[in-house]
Order: structure tokens, then C-alpha cells, then sequence
């Protein structure tokens, strides 16, 4: 396949894909509202705009399957039909299917072939049985009632067109839905490669529902209405007509050629869809701006030096300093997107798992516009929709349950999520069962993690959910029972440097609490020095930092805290547990930092500076070291390794 054609094809691919997202979100949304006519225009421009591309790139089952469902919603805009159970279950079907046609167009899978099929037998069997048809005979109906009118369209082809895949074919065949055309060809007197049609046409469409049909090419087209009075303009004698495009097309006369995508163009093809970024313009201007600025100031130092205005020459390294900043704030604002781009899909699955378990659940979100680094939030989508079928599974009630309880019939299900101290937190709640902690004790002893007897504490029960194979459900489900989940949950979570925290009350409910980095990239951090080891920490976590003498630190060592305010609180030693060796000066310098609403102090030899780390994931050899999470290289060429302060704090932290 051409290279030029495939990478548009690409393009499509993450459209159909918006575009999918799109009607299924409004589809939610109608299931609870199914008169809102915003939301059913919604709807039916997503699924005719997936139609038209579909068509021009030759994905002519996407395009089949989307005409039929589109006449439906035809039908459900003009009042023909009303939004039913039946419908809404036909068309989430679809929009799953049309997912998986999507990198299977020429259905090569039989299984897939078979579900096609048989979707479509169930479209024709609604159609039957609502007694509409799907050949667009309810827009003809409408149309019917309007006199028919005379229009030229003047059609100019270029090479572009070609190479964005524009299909000719199907534009034809739109056209002739909408009544009688004829197409000449315009001599062009010039030498231009662009080649201009002249096409009649006959219709009692109106002018919207003909520039639809030139939707993707409106720029190379001339739409104008010749007369309403057709008689006096045109006579079309059928037994004279020559062959029309559409007739070539219906004869053969133009071959469709068949287009195989092997399985590697398929995983480029998912790739593509993951990897592209919908960006605000006026973050790409500002992009723009600063390159402006970096172009000038380069030719401010090229003349500082041949000048040799050393002067002038700090002054611009402070610009290039700012400047470098501002890059790197921008490249991390282009990757960021916002949450609600996840939600959709989870919206999904608790309207399908709550049909499943004969359960009702309303689904709430909160701060899902904040925006997060797109490399994380494809990783987040697992361990969220984990946490969330463990909700509707193992926590949410069933409705006569929750009323003998004295709760509403409907569960809830709330994701909010927002920003503090250069973290991120998403947290996902629900009013259910709440944990069984005797449950959870119970199982742990019969898995032999702890003896009869033993003390322990909320949190480390709490911890046992997310041990591989842990599970106290009674039974084995489609959804839940193998005690696989939660443990996918913490390991997920765990390689985005983050952490996840449970609070639960029993008969009350569960909350999962998500803290991540808000880059896993670039991080402002504090660099400090340990024997000829360096270090960071992010900036966000320090609290302060101060200095303390070796004689006032030996008198500490028996309970290894120090002051802070009004609290004692733990330190560090970190050549001890590094096994660093030396020893520490006179005065020593003390780093006071936080995670989790915890307090702690390290130790330290000498406070560089502040460094913006680009981190990078440790080597093999380092990876059992818990308490670094990754390394940045300085200017010099040496290593310095970001502390992991969650478990640090985790380890020393008694209180």
C-alpha cells in the first residue's frame, strides 16, 4: 500500500476512534435522557461522519454497518422512532464491533466474519419489525413532499485528494441517493494538473443534505441552484442516457481493488492510535514564540563572542537558562491530557457489569479536566478499571440489599481527582459493603501469611488484597474470584513511582487512593551530596532545609528523631542504610521532607542545588534497592539517583 495512503489511513484510525468515543458517550447519555435532541444530532453527526471516511478509506464493512445503524438514528431524529432498550443494546454491540473493524476491515477473522453477519441480521430483523426500511426510504419519504429542483455543482480533482484517500466511488453513490445527476467533464485551457467536473443534478433534497455528500472535498466544489422550475432546463430521455459513473460502478466498469493489512500494518495501526496527541493551539504558538527567542539569543552570543563581551555573555546564559525552563514546561504541556479522556471507557464498563449483576449504580466524576502526562494515563487505565470492577463486584449491594440497609436502590461510584504539591491524586470511592476485615484476617491465616493470635494492624490487613492470588469471594465469576486484580493494581501503580492508599469502613463503604508524579520525565529537584555519592529529591517534597552539629545528632541516636516544630520526627542515616561508608562533618546537613502527610529528615554532606532531573529507570543491578526509585546524569558526567521518599518514610516512619 502507498506510504502517503497508509499514513492517512492512520489518521483515520484515530478519528473513527474519537469518533466512536463520541457517540458512546452521548449514548450514555441518552440512555438517561433519551429526548434530548442535542444529544441524538450528536449521535447521528458521529456515526455520518464515520460513514463518509470509512467509505473514502476503504473500509466498506465500517461503512455498510454504519449507513445501517445511521438510518435508525435517521429514523430516531425525524420522529419515526423512539429510543428503546433494544435499540441502545444494538448499538453499544455495534460500536464494539465497529472497534474491532477497525484494524480488520477485509474480516479475515471467521469469528469476527460471524459476528458481522449476524449484527447485521439483527439490524435488517429490527428494521422488520419496526416496519421502516434501512434504504433510506424515510428520507425519501420526507423529501418526497418537497418539488424537486435543479443544481449544478462544479467539481475540481486534484492530486492532494488522492493522496488524503479521498474516494470518489462512494461520494457517487451519496449522490445518486439523492436523485438524478449527470457529469461532463470541463476542458481546461490551461496547463494546471487540477481537472474540473460539471455535474447536474436533479433532487428534492435540500442544499445541507447535498453539501454533505462533498463534506471532506467542500473546498474544491461550487454549489449553486439553478431553478426550482426544472421543466423549462431539463429533459432527460432514458433511452439516450449514456452510462453514468454510477452505472460503471454498479457494472464493474470501475474495479474496486482489495486491500490486505498483514498484521504488522495492524500493530502499526494500534500504535498510531495510541501514540497521537490532540494539542491546544495556543500551546503550539507559545512553542513558536520560544523559538523565536532561542534564534535571537543564539545570534546574541555568536556576536557577545566574536565581540568578546564576556559580559554580555552571562547575562544571555541567565536568558538561555530561563529559555531552557520554559522548554522544557512546554514539551510537558504538550503531552499532557486530561483524565476525562480514560473516563469514558469506565462509564462503559459500570453500565455493562451492573446489567451483568442485576445491580444499579450511578457513576460520578469530579476534576477529570485536570490533565495528566499522556504516558502515564495509558498505564492508569488497567489498575483503574481494576479498582473499579473490585467496586461494583465486591463492594456495591445489590438493590434490595442496600433498601434493607436503609441506602438508596443505587449504588455510587465516584472518580475525582486533582492536584497538590506537584503530585497528582485520583481517587475512586464507593458507598458499598465497605472491606470485612475478620474476612480478609480469616483467609490470611488460612493462607498461612499470619498465625492465630497475631496482632495486626487495619492497614496491614488491608495490604493483603493486593498479594497475588489473595481473594475472599465466596464464588467464581465472569468478573471476579480468581484473585487476580488487585495485585495488577499495586505492581501497576508501583512503575509509575506512585502509590495507592485504602481507607474502608465496613457497611459504609471503600476508597482507593491513587498518588502519582505529575511527569514521569523532567522533575525539579534538590540535588545534595553524600560521601562521593549524589542525590535528588523532588522539590515538591522538601519542606525545608537546615543543619545540625555531630555532638547535638550523637545525643539523638538512641531514638533516632529529631525536632521539627512542635513534633519530634525520624531521620535518616543514609550513608547506614546505602552502606556508603565515611563519616559525616562537624556540621551536618539535614533535609526535612514530606509524602503522604508525613514528616522525615535525612542526612547529608553538603547541599548542591537545585537540578532538574531527567530521570531514567534504574539498571538491573540497582533495581532491589527500594529505596531509589530512578537516576539522572549532572553536567559532569557523574550519576545522581532520585530517593524514593514514600518508602522511605514507609521503612523508618513508626509513628
Amino acid at each position: 500500500m502507498d506510504s502517503i495512503i497508509l499514513k492517512f489511513r492512520n489518521i483515520f484510525l484515530e478519528e473513527a476512534q474519537d469518533l466512536l468515543n463520541s457517540y458512546e458517550s452521548d449514548l450514555l447519555l441518552l440512555e438517561k435522557n433519551p429526548l434530548d435532541i442535542k444529544l441524538i444530532e450528536s449521535a447521528f453527526r458521529s456515526m455520518h461522519t464515520l460513514k463518509g471516511t470509512s467509505g473514502m478509506y476503504g473500509f466498506e464493512f465500517v461503512c455498510e454497518l454504519t449507513h445501517k445503524l445511521e438510518t435508525i438514528f435517521q429514523a430516531i431524529r425525524e420522529r419515526q422512532l423512539d429510543f428503546n432498550k433494544e435499540i441502545f443494546e444494538l448499538t453499544f454491540s455495534v460500536i464494539d464491533h465497529l472497534r474491532k473493524l477497525l484494524f480488520d476491515e477485509s474480516l479475515s477473522d471467521e469469528k469476527l466474519k460471524e459476528e458481522h453477519y449476524c449484527l447485521m441480521d439483527l439490524i435488517n430483523n429490527f428494521s422488520a419489525s419496526t416496519s421502516f426500511s434501512l434504504s433510506n426510504e424515510l428520507s425519501l419519504k420526507n423529501s418526497s413532499e418537497r418539488e424537486q429542483a435543479l443544481w449544478h455543482i462544479l467539481l475540481h480533482t486534484t492530486e492532494s485528494q488522492y493522496f488524503r484517500g479521498i474516494s470518489f466511488m462512494n461520494i457517487f453513490r451519496d449522490l445518486a441517493d439523492l436523485g438524478c445527476f449527470i457529469i461532463n467533464k470541463v476542458e481546461n485551457l490551461s496547463k494546471s494538473a487540477i481537472e474540473t467536473w460539471s455535474i447536474t443534478l436533479l433532487t428534492n433534497f435540500t442544499e445541507d443534505e447535498i453539501r454533505e455528500v462533498f463534506l471532506f472535498i467542500e473546498e474544491d466544489c461550487t454549489l449553486v441552484k439553478v431553478s426550482d422550475d426544472i421543466e423549462k432546463y431539463i429533459q432527460v430521455d432514458q433511452k439516450e442516457k449514456e452510462p453514468s459513473i454510477l452505472d460503471l460502478i454498479n457494472s464493474g466498469g470501475f474495479q474496486k481493488k482489495d486491500v490486505k493489512v498483514t498484521e504488522n500494518v495492524v500493530s502499526k495501526h494500534l500504535t498510531a492510535d495510541c501514540s497521537r496527541i490532540s494539542v491546544n493551539s495556543d500551546k503550539l504558538d507559545h512553542l513558536m514564540f520560544l523559538v523565536s527567542e532561542l534564534i535571537t539569543l543564539n545570534s546574541q552570543f555568536e556576536t557577545s563572542i566574536k565581540q568578546k563581551t564576556f559580559n554580555s555573555i552571562s547575562t544571555n546564559r541567565e536568558k538561555l537558562d530561563s529559555l531552557s525552563k520554559q522548554f522544557r514546561n512546554i514539551a510537558l504541556e504538550l503531552r499532557l491530557v486530561p483524565i476525562k479522556d480514560i473516563v469514558l471507557r469506565f462509564q462503559r464498563l459500570i453500565r455493562d457489569l451492573s446489567k451483568q449483576l442485576d445491580k444499579k449504580i450511578e457513576f460520578y466524576t469530579h476534576g477529570d479536566e485536570n490533565e495528566i502526562d499522556k504516558s502515564i494515563i495509558d498505564k492508569l487505565s488497567e489498575p483503574l478499571m481494576h479498582i473499579i470492577r473490585n467496586c461494583i463486584d465486591h463492594g456495591i449491594e445489590s438493590p434490595e440489599n442496600r433498601i434493607k440497609r436503609g441506602k438508596p436502590e443505587a449504588g455510587l461510584i465516584k472518580l475525582s481527582a486533582y492536584h497538590s504539591c506537584g503530585k497528582i491524586f485520583i481517587k475512586i470511592e464507593d458507598d458499598g459493603n465497605g472491606i470485612n476485615l475478620e474476612k480478609v484476617k480469616l483467609k490470611a491465616i488460612n493462607s498461612g501469611l499470619i498465625k492465630e493470635g497475631d496482632q495486626i494492624s487495619k492497614k496491614e490487613l488491608i495490604d493483603f488484597i493486593f498479594m497475588p492470588g489473595f481473594s475472599t469471594a465466596q464464588n467464581l465469576s465472569s468478573v471476579s474470584g480468581r484473585g487476580v486484580g488487585m495485585d495488577v493494581v499495586r505492581k501497576k501503580i508501583q512503575e509509575l513511582r506512585g502509590d495507592v492508599i485504602v481507607d474502608s469502613q465496613e457497611g459504609i463503604g471503600t476508597s482507593f487512593t491513587i498518588i502519582l508524579q505529575q511527569s514521569v520525565s523532567i522533575i525539579d529537584s534538590l540535588l545534595f551530596k553524600v560521601e562521593d555519592s549524589y542525590f535528588t529529591i523532588p522539590i515538591s517534597d522538601i519542606n525545608i532545609c537546615s543543619d545540625i552539629k555531630s555532638e547535638e545528632l550523637e545525643l539523638r541516636k538512641h531514638t533516632s528523631t529529631i525536632p521539627f516544630g512542635d513534633q519530634l520526627i525520624p531521620f535518616v542515616n543514609i550513608r547506614k542504610i546505602l552502606s556508603l561508608g565515611g563519616q559525616y562533618t562537624k556540621k551536618i546537613k539535614l533535609i526535612f521532607f514530606k509524602n503522604n502527610e508525613r514528616t522525615m529528615a535525612i542526612l547529608a554532606d553538603k547541599i548542591v542545588g537545585e537540578h532538574q532531573a531527567v530521570i531514567k529507570p534504574l539498571a538491573k543491578a540497582l533495581k532491589k534497592q527500594v529505596y531509589l526509585t530512578s537516576v539522572s546524569q549532572l553536567g559532569d558526567g557523574n550519576m545522581a539517583f532520585m530517593i524514593d521518599t514514600g518508602e522511605m518514610i514507609k521503612a523508618f516512619d513508626c509513628s
